[in-house]
């Protein structure tokens, strides 16, 4: 198990997220090498020479390693190249013909000769171990924000927030992946009875009562990326406290992109990016001060009671079929059925219902929880013509 597997997980309190993101900050080396300066000797890895100003938590000079990529950080390897992902995966499996692995060490040798260019390598060290993983291949024009000065400069805005405006705030289910780091944040205060939404429902994972508790609340949710997977969104989400689904605005979010200016060739400094830091802060306080009302919360569920109209479960079956493989639009049926609402909303509740599982992948799970109410748009879409 890598060092990145070891600490990814799902449904996390902020305390194991916070562990596990020290732990990976602790690990992580970044340097920038010229590609033709790179070599490849085992399939799917990258060697770099001797660095000798890089930062280790060994200490200073960094020796000549082999570094195996991601699957990330090999699409962007590709991208970086022009050389077909697909096929270049394949044919640097082990499990093939020696012949091909052979072949896909000679296609990054050559590429990485031929382009010459620079490139930012996110690379992850384990101290306890001898694994060494390649995360991210970038530019040097990515300017990455570490997710755990995400966090903090983002609570630092909440505890603004809380002081200055009197809006509490308290921690919700967290994730971390090779790519996204999720972390919602409730704010309880802010809610409101939504009997005619969620009169219908029943919680697939508790036999909970929409009717019996009927209570909706905002919160937001910290999203983030150090390997050039997305930038770093504030999300408003409505939680249901029946069933602790969290139905994600995306029309709602607030965007950075990490690009800033070039960097050195040799390694990456160690810069806190204290002026990104403060305008992160600054900018979630706009956010939160801005979702955080009444009126914000009447007008989402108000936009949640559109799509309260009666469905064809047949139809919706059919339709999660051709929006998901067969194993997720069985599960998603089964939890569209469980819940009882037999609306188009009922589609959105079942669709964040099972990306709450265990054996849901968190990145299946972000794409799962964006695209919710959508695909209850879409279902009405397809009623409608």
């Amino acid at each position: 198990m890598t060092i990145l597997e070891k600490n990814s997980g799902k449904n996390l309190t902020f305390s194991d997220l916070r562990s596990n993101l020290e732990q990976l900050r602790e690990a992580r080396v970044d340097v920038i090498v010229d590609s033709s300066d790179l070599a490849v000797i085992s399939p799917g890895a990258l060697q770099t020479p001797y660095i000798d100003d890089a930062i280790t938590h060994a200490g200073v000079g960094l020796p000549s390693r082999d570094w195996q990529l991601t699957s990330h950080a090999f699409r962007q390897w590709c991208a970086k190249m022009n050389v077909p992902a697909s096929y270049l995966s394949r044919i640097a499996d082990w499990g093939e013909d020696i012949r091909l692995s052979q072949l896909s060490m000679e296609i990054m040798n050559v590429h990485n000769a031929v382009e010459a260019k620079p490139l930012l390598l996110r690379l992850l060290l384990d101290p306890s171990t001898d694994e060494h993983v390649c995360r991210a291949v970038l530019s040097p024009s990515y300017s990455f924000i570490e997710n755990f000065d995400v966090l903090t400069a983002v609570f630092d805005g909440l505890r603004v927030v809380r002081e200055q405006h009197g809006i509490g705030f308290e921690p919700g289910p967290a994730s971390v992946s090779d790519t996204h780091m999720r972390a919602r944040v409730n704010m309880p205060q802010l809610q409101m009875a939504a009997d005619a939404l969620l009169k219908d429902y029943r919680s697939p994972w508790t036999g909970a009562s929409g009717t019996d508790n009927p209570t909706v609340f905002m919160g937001i949710e910290i999203r983030n990326s150090e390997v050039g997977a997305a930038a770093f969104t504030l999300v408003p989400v409505i939680i249901i406290q029946v069933c602790n689904n969290g139905m994600t605005l995306t029309k709602d979010i607030f965007r950075k992109v990490h690009l800033g200016s070039a960097m050195e060739m040799g390694h990456v400094s160690q810069r806190t990016m204290q002026a990104t830091m403060e305008l992160i802060t600054a900018q979630t306080v706009d956010k939160v001060v801005e979702i955080a009302t009444p009126e914000f919360l009447q007008a989402k569920v108000d936009e949640f009671m559109e799509l309260k109209r009666p469905v064809v479960p047949v139809a919706i079956q059919t339709y999660l079929q051709q929006a998901f493989d067969n194993e997720t639009a069985d599960r998603v049926f089964d939890d569209f059925i469980t819940g009882g609402d037999i609306t188009a909303f009922g589609v959105a509740q079942a669709i964040t219902s099972h990306s709450q599982r265990d054996n849901v992948s968190n990145d299946l799970a972000l794409e799962m929880d964006d695209s919710a109410l959508v695909h209850a748009e879409k279902v009405l879409a397809e009623i409608d013509s």
